[in-house]
């Protein structure tokens, strides 16, 4: 299901409303997001327009736990 996730590089890098960029890829799908404040937000397209809500809800607690580990370690 989730395939080629990866943190782009900031937005806004070293200023005080710098946010994370991820990519990734959803069954054959990408979609881009920033995280900032432990929340997921995406871009458009967003993936809870192409997936069922429970694999969506899946999608961004993995998103978000892949984030929170990546950027603490």
């Amino acid at each position: 299901m989730l395939q080629n996730f990866e943190v782009i590089k900031p937005l806004c890098e070293g200023q005080v409303n710098e946010r994370f960029q991820f990519k990734i890829n959803i069954e054959g799908n990408d979609y881009r997001g920033i995280f900032h404040d432990r929340e997921v937000q995406w871009f458009h397209p967003q993936p809870h327009s192409k997936i069922e809500k429970d694999e969506f809800n899946f999608v961004e607690a993995k998103v978000h736990n892949l984030m929170i580990y990546g950027l603490l370690h």
